[in-house]
C-alpha cells in the first residue's frame, strides 16, 4: 500500500502544476499619439498587432486619451524593455525610448508629429 502512495502523490503534483495558470505581469507604458483621431486610425490595430506578436504578451489596451499602452505579459518570456522596443519600432515613443525615425516615416501622414 505504501508503494502506491508516492506515485499517486507525484501524479497529483504533476497534474496540479500542469494546469496552474502562469503568473502575468503588467506594465503601463507612456507614449505620445499625434493623431487626433487615433481611435479610428489604421495605426491602432497595426500597433496592437505588433505588440501582440511579441512572445509572452497576452493582452494590450491602448488608451489614446491617457496616452498609455497597458500590456499584460509572461515575465519568463518577455520584458518591459522588449515591449518598449517593439512600440518604438512601430513608430511611437515608449516611455524614455524614442520612436524609431524610419518607423515614423512609414506611419500614416496624420499620425506623424507635426513640426
Amino acid at each position: 500500500m505504501r508503494y502506491l502512495l508516492l506515485p499517486i502523490l507525484a501524479i497529483g503534483f504533476l497534474i496540479t502544476t500542469a494546469f496552474a495558470k502562469p503568473q502575468l505581469a503588467e506594465v503601463v507604458i507612456h507614449t505620445t499619439f499625434y493623431c487626433n483621431h487615433y481611435d479610428v486610425c489604421e495605426s491602432k490595430p497595426a500597433l496592437e498587432k505588433e505588440i501582440m506578436l511579441t512572445t509572452g504578451v497576452k493582452s494590450v489596451v491602448i488608451d489614446s486619451k491617457a496616452m498609455t499602452i497597458t500590456v499584460k505579459y509572461k515575465p519568463k518570456q518577455t520584458t518591459p524593455d522588449k515591449i518598449r522596443k517593439v512600440i518604438s519600432q512601430s513608430g511611437y515613443d515608449a516611455d524614455s525610448v524614442k520612436a524609431d525615425p524610419k518607423a515614423v516615416e512609414k506611419l500614416d501622414g496624420c499620425c506623424k508629429k507635426q513640426e
